[in-house]
């Protein structure tokens, strides 16, 4: 019994750390679609910075429990834009689209 409840307290932690890493992911899919319906072709330095400072500007100065940024993350979200073809990226007309298209690609990728 001993060995169980820490291999449950493991699994909620990896769960928890899981569904928090998906939330980020989201919430920076989110932040380059607000950019990129207005500039499909930009560079991905362009992408991530916009990306830095909207979750940034989301923080307020007195949160106690401030996110860090996750630049890994980040990454993933704009190498996957980019490895849309132009047609793809032009396609997009609305914010809502290119979470649709996102997210089809994430779940392709897991």
């Amino acid at each position: 019994m001993r060995i169980f409840i820490p291999a449950v307290l493991l699994f909620a932690a990896a769960s928890a750390s899981a569904a928090d890493e998906q939330q980020t992911q989201a919430t920076y899919i989110n932040y380059l679609c607000s950019v990129a319906v207005e500039k499909p072709d930009a560079s991905a330095d362009y992408f991530l910075q916009k990306i830095k400072e909207l979750s940034m500007r989301g923080e307020s100065p007195s949160a106690l429990n401030k996110d860090e940024f996750d630049q890994e993350t980040a990454e993933e979200v704009v190498n996957s834009w980019q490895s849309l073809s132009p047609e793809q990226r032009k396609q997009v007309k609305s914010t809502e689209g290119c979470q649709q298209l996102m997210a089809s690609e994430f779940q392709q990728s897991d």
